[in-house]
């Protein structure tokens, strides 16, 4: 996650994503991981929680430390507790956030019941895909899920590090291969993401969703034409 920087005056809103998708895919992460069984006694860490896009709305939610953010680029947290937080909600709340660019969780000193790592791992070569998934799986509770994105394709792209601001395939074999080298079972869902797919990734085969609970795990968006999917 290192060299992210970005020059001054560009907005905290674009970086993250496209501008005008911005409170869309906040919400979106916020109705998934609660249709997944997210409640306000859970810790959640938001991998690659950008400028808050959905943490302005995971924070309100969960319990006081509850909530636990890694980014490298601490601006984006501070323009987002400036612009969109506010302090007050933070000394509520009293999240902890991290800021190192080496994929790791240890400072936290914590396990989790959910981990959230939304357009991160579509930025990533497979060797970086492998050692987010490792580290992620040593801080998961029995229990817990790792709710992730990628671009799925045909290929995986080579070499390795980090690709931003471009995207990078991966083939669903491989997703699956890395998954269970950090000792996770994983399937992908059909929860509307544009451009990318959602995976789900567990310890236990039980905990991940069912196929009959497909139905309930869409996010389908009505009366929107950004959002128009054809059934």
């Amino acid at each position: 996650m290192a060299n992210l920087k970005i020059t001054a005056g560009e907005n905290y809103n674009d970086y993250v994503g496209p501008a005008k998708e911005y409170d869309f895919m906040g919400a979106s992460q916020f109705r998934l991981l609660c249709t997944l069984g997210l409640r306000s006694q859970h810790k959640l860490l938001d991998f690659g929680c950008g400028s808050l896009r959905a943490g302005r709305l995971f924070l309100p939610y969960l319990d006081e430390g509850c909530y636990y953010g890694v980014e490298p680029n601490k601006w984006l947290i501070e323009d987002a507790i400036k612009f969109q937080v506010g302090e007050d909600l933070l000394r509520i709340k009293k999240p902890c956030f991290s800021y190192n660019d080496q994929f790791s969780l240890a400072e936290f000193e914590s396990d989790f019941d959910f981990i959230l790592a939304q357009s991160v791992l579509t930025h990533t070569r497979t060797n970086l895909v492998s050692l987010c998934l490792q580290n992620f799986a040593q801080h998961l509770k029995p229990d817990g899920l790792i709710v992730a994105t990628f671009m799925e394709g045909d290929t995986d792209m080579e070499g390795d590090g980090w690709e931003y601001p471009l995207c990078v395939t991966i083939r669903p074999a491989t997703i699956t291969k890395l998954a269970q080298d950090a000792g996770l079972v994983g399937i992908s869902i059909p929860w509307f993401r544009p451009r990318q797919t959602w995976y789900v990734f567990a310890k236990n085969q039980d905990r991940l969703p069912k196929q009959t609970m497909f139905p309930y795990l869409h996010g389908v968006v009505l009366f929107d034409p950004m959002f128009e999917t054809k059934e």
